[in-house]
């Protein structure tokens, strides 16, 4: 698509130049005639700075063309030139005008740029200062209601329609906490991440994870590490969390019912570990977008989890990956590396 016509530079330059053209006339006795040129030259540059490049080009051109016409030897209101010195009079100032045109659009558009970014900036500070907020606010009513009902549950005189309101309620209200400690996570990996980074045997970290995760299956979560399978350069807290959030996902897309693997071993200088379940697998083209922030095909959520786990991981100096698998289901492959990084 073509880019609109700049007719109002078009014609500032016009009026510019005639107005630098009157001026020149009033000082060309004053002054000598490299000097006239410089009124020129202050046109070219007053319109670059306001206007497009196509307008500061033709402000230049317009700027030279009055200067040969009106005051060039040998007698003005002509585009001959006579000499070798107005020639390269002529010369030079075509080239200096189109040099002052194309450096001040750089300028204002690096001027456009930074301005934009530091509105950007300011926007998502206030987005992850109101999201870290709210949610800070929420964890207490929901641990109140989530305490609630767990305790109701207890009470033996219930009807049986009655406990599984509760549970219902005991479960949406966990739903609801982890949701709000994943908005927290992604106020955290938004901005500059600072690793509290240690040694680590990765499948001591995915082993906890586990732990914490197994309640959501039928059966087991199997755990392979590869002998000899060296230490990874990490922030225990957040891999961890990665691997719970890998799970959850396993759970809340596989099912309960769900058989799921843990894969860990080295792969050149990083250690990987593939998390593997047998259920649906990703929708169709949906292996690029997963880790977008709330991205989420139908019945996927919020798309908040498998961001955290990107983010986290790339400020490790790792990859992340998700594709499906032949046999049925879906992989996630995290890399980590085996050597001291700095702080993302």
């Amino acid at each position: 698509m073509a880019k609109d016509v700049d007719w109002i530079g078009f014609s500032e330059a016009t009026v510019v130049t005639a107005v630098a053209s009157a001026a020149g006339g009033l000082l060309v006795k004053l002054i000598d005639l490299p000097n006239v040129a410089m009124v020129y030259l202050l046109g070219v540059a007053f319109v670059a700075s306001r206007r497009s490049k196509a307008a500061g080009v033709v402000a230049s051109v317009l700027a030279v063309l009055a200067f040969d016409f009106f005051f060039v030897p040998p007698s003005g209101f002509s585009l001959l030139v006579a000499d070798l010195q107005a020639f390269l009079t002529f010369l030079v100032m075509l080239v200096v005008s189109l040099l002052i045109s194309t450096l001040a659009t750089r300028v204002r558009k690096q001027s456009e740029v930074a301005s934009f970014a530091a509105v950007q900036v300011q926007t998502e500070k206030a987005r992850a200062d109101l999201l870290s907020a709210v949610s800070h606010d929420l964890r207490t009513p929901l641990a109140t209601i989530e305490g609630s009902a767990s305790a109701l549950m207890q009470q033996g005189e219930l009807s049986e329609q009655s406990r599984q309101l509760a549970g219902s309620i005991v479960h949406d209200s966990r739903r609801l906490s982890r949701l709000v400690s994943n908005l927290l996570d992604m106020t955290r990996v938004q901005g500059r991440i600072e690793l509290d980074a240690d040694w680590y045997a990765l499948d001591e970290l995915v082993a906890n994870a586990i732990m914490r995760t197994e309640p959501l299956f039928d059966q087991p979560i199997t755990l392979l590490v590869q002998p000899e399978t060296p230490l990874v350069w990490a922030d225990g807290v957040l891999v961890e969390q990665v691997f719970v959030n890998l799970l959850e996902n396993a759970a809340r897309h596989a099912g309960q019912q769900a058989k799921v693997n843990v894969e860990i071993g080295r792969v050149g200088d990083m250690v990987e570990a593939v998390v593997t379940d047998n259920g649906p697998g990703l929708p169709t083209g949906a292996e690029s977008k997963v880790f977008e922030r709330f991205w989420g095909a139908p019945g996927m959520g919020a798309g908040l989890g498998l961001a955290i786990c990107r983010a986290a991981v790339v400020a490790h100096g790792g990859t992340i990956s998700a594709r499906n698998v032949a046999s049925g289901g879906a992989r996630f492959a995290v890399a980590l590396p085996t050597r001291e990084v700095q702080n993302a």
